[in-house]
Parts: C-alpha cells; structure tokens; sequence
C-alpha cells in the first residue's frame, strides 16, 4: 500500500493523508460570457474576469476590470461564483488557478470548485505542486482544454483540515513576504525612474561637496565623446559554442550593465581581425523588431581581458574624461536619450539604425564630478533594487522546495 506522506511536514501530524477525487471536495460551476452587445449587461457591480486576468504560478492575484449586472447573470450562461472557490483556467492558459477573495462571474475559459470544508487555499498551492498536472486533463487540436467532468476526475491526495490549513496558512505567509517585497521593489523602481527624469531634464541639480552648484551642463555631439566599434564578422554557428567569452545580444537588451557571467563562447584565432571591448565601452543593439527597442543600450563595467561583441550590435569607445562610464549607463537610459535614438530606426518588419545617424546625436552632459555624483546616487538605488530582487528570487526557490515537499 500507498504511504501518503510529505517529506516536510509539522511535527504535530501522523496521520496518512487520504487519496481522492476532486470531484468530491465540492460544487463545480463553468461561467460564460454576457452578450457584448447588450451595454447594459456590463453595467453592474458584479466582476468578471477572463483567463488573461489571472496570472501564472499566482493564485493571490486577479486583474478585476468588468463588472456586470444582476441581469446578464439571469439572461446568460455566466454563473456567480462564491467568495473562496478555486478558479481553474480549463482553456486558454491551462495550469492557472487562484482563490476568489469575492464573488464573482468567470467567462466560459474556466471550471470552479467550491470546496464543501476542504481549505480552499490548500487546493490551490496543490495544484501547484503538481505543476503540469492539469495540462494532462487537456484535450483537443487547435485550442486544448478539459472539461469541468475532467476536472472532477482528477486524483488529490488530502491531510486532515487542520493540516490542510497549517499547510496553507505556511504558504500564505511566503507568498504575502513575496508580494511585498515585489511591491517595494516596483515603487523602488518607479522612484528611480521619476528621480532619472528630474535629473536629465536637468530639474533636480547636485552640488559638490562643499555645497557650490556645479557648471551648466554643455551639449556634445556624440562624435565628439569617442567611436563606434564593430561587432564580431565572419563568425558561423560551428564557431560559437567554445572559446573567447563575447557579448550577447540579450545581455545588453536585459540590463544597463553588462554582467559579463552570461556571456557566450566564440572561437577567435591569433589570425582574426577582431575588435576587442574594454571597461567603459558601451553597447548598442543594431538591430530590432520593433522601432522601441532600436538602439538599447548596455555599459560595460568590469576590466575584462580578451572579450568580444555578438554581430548585431556595435560599440561606442568613449574619451573617459569627459563622458564618466558609470554614468553612462543612465544617460544612455534615460528618456531624453531614447526620445532621440527612436527616430533613427529605419525598416518596415525589421528596424535598424546607422551607426553615422547615431554620431551627429547630441546629447546634455555635466561635468565629470557631476556625472561622478549622479552616477553615484542612482547605483545607490540599483544596489538596493538588486538586493531586494535577490531576497524575490531567493524566496520564490524557498517556495517551490516547499511545494515539492509539502505535498503527496
């Protein structure tokens, strides 16, 4: 026989847990969708959410935008669905689930169960536990789903009540610990980028260290600050793989700092006609699919020895003592810049920029004790947002071991 038992468990449960059916923890309801036509069936105070509303791997969250009436509900195949019940996205968006904190309508995309006494919560990280569980239920060709019969049937191995609220008030806490530090990163975030406006549009001004302003800032052609570099040429995908570290496309799309630990592998020989980068240089992707993402821009920051740069972007090797490399990465950044660097992308389905168009930009610098400073004060902000993605990411690993080991 079976022993249903979790690997991690409080000390103050023995018993075996007890394996079942999900169709026997509740009442299930589908939903539907109200005519889109009929303006007064959206015209209530009931919500109704779609399966775009709910969001994957968080059962916590749900994008409440419509509402509608005691009359759709009466006149159309949408149901009202019980505060606490577990909403299982059955089509478009398989696997996501979440616990209703209200009452609510769902469209046709979704199957949901209203537990009898069985912890509502403790369902939910059930299931995400099990991660592609449900997707095992789906069927069909084009658009696969299952059906609320499916989900009935599917096998869930239960603790008693207690333990099933232990267990999920345990998680509960992770994940509150996981929202807060998310939302404290987002207004970290949101405070950096008001602060980089007011800075470069030159509102918010900073003084030297014996409180005297510093010069105005001066405008420069960036011709004037330094050179374009090539990436790498004559590469084939037989050369990659093995061999000198080089830049990669996405390092420079992901970050305004090159972490250089991601880097790619590239065969280079003693014969090759290749341009090396350096400490400062910075980073532009040549090319884009969009004409927004043209010319984004990545500095690298760490005194490196023999690295190169991937094909589709190029370098930009600036005069150091007028243009700080740390600050680089903020000016390149900032709104001001990237309202100039847009109009450059050229193309239809694929948007590319002329490294000539991009020297006759000009751009407003400080002096360099200026840049020291400003650069200084917003990688203050960089450190603190990066601790606080860290502690994110740390306990959203301590939340998945837990998942993994909390449940049969």
């Amino acid at each position: 026989m079976e022993l249903l038992q979790p690997k991690l468990r409080f000390i103050e449960f023995k018993n075996q847990w007890i394996k079942t059916k999900l169709g026997a923890l509740g009442v299930f309801k589908g939903g539907g969708t109200p005519a889109t036509n009929k303006a007064n069936y959206w015209k209530g105070n009931t919500p109704w959410i779609s399966s775009s509303d709910i969001l994957e791997n968080d059962i916590f969250n749900i994008n409440i935008t419509r509402y509608i009436s005691n009359e759709a509900i009466e006149e159309s195949a949408a149901k009202l669905v019980p505060l606490n019940s577990v909403l299982f996205v059955s089509r478009v968006g398989i696997g996501k689930l979440a616990v209703s904190n209200l009452n609510l309508c769902t469209s046709q995309d979704f199957a949901n169960l209203t537990p009898k006494k069985d912890n509502s919560w403790f369902i939910a990280y059930y299931f995400l536990s099990k991660n592609k569980l449900l997707h095992q239920f789906a069927q069909g060709t084009s658009i696969k789903g299952f059906t609320t019969g499916d989900l009935k049937s599917i096998p869930i191995n239960l603790p008693s009540i207690p333990e099933q609220q232990k267990i999920a008030s345990f998680l509960t806490d992770v994940d509150d610990k996981i929202t807060k530090l998310t939302k404290k990163k987002d207004l970290l975030e949101q405070y950096k980028k008001g602060i980089m406006q007011k800075i470069f549009s030159q509102e918010l001004r900073f003084k030297d260290d014996n409180g005297n302003a510093f010069p105005k800032w001066e405008v420069k052609k960036l011709g004037d600050l330094g050179s374009t570099l090539n990436g790498l040429t004559g590469k084939t995908k037989e050369n990659f793989g093995s061999g000198k570290p080089y830049i990669q496309y996405k390092q420079i799309f992901d970050s305004s700092k090159i972490n250089i630990d991601n880097c790619g592998l590239v065969d280079v020989t003693s014969t090759d006609n290749q341009t090396k980068v350096q400490y400062g240089d910075v980073f532009f992707t040549t090319s884009s699919e969009t004409p927004n993402e043209i010319g984004t821009a990545s500095v690298l920051l760490d005194s490196v020895g023999e690295m190169y740069l991937n094909s589709f972007c190029f370098g930009f090797r600036v005069n150091q003592s007028i243009l700080y490399p740390s600050f680089s990465q903020f000016l390149f950044r900032s709104n001001d810049f990237r309202k100039k660097m847009i109009p450059l992308a050229q193309g239809s389905t694929r948007y590319n920029i002329s490294k000539s168009s991009f020297l006759k930009l000009k751009v407003y610098l400080p002096s360099i004790e200026e840049q020291t400073k400003i650069a200084n004060f917003l990688s203050d902000i960089d450190i603190k947002i990066e601790a606080l993605n860290t502690k994110i990411e740390n306990s959203k690993a301590f939340k998945k071991g837990l998942l993994q080991q909390m449940f049969v």
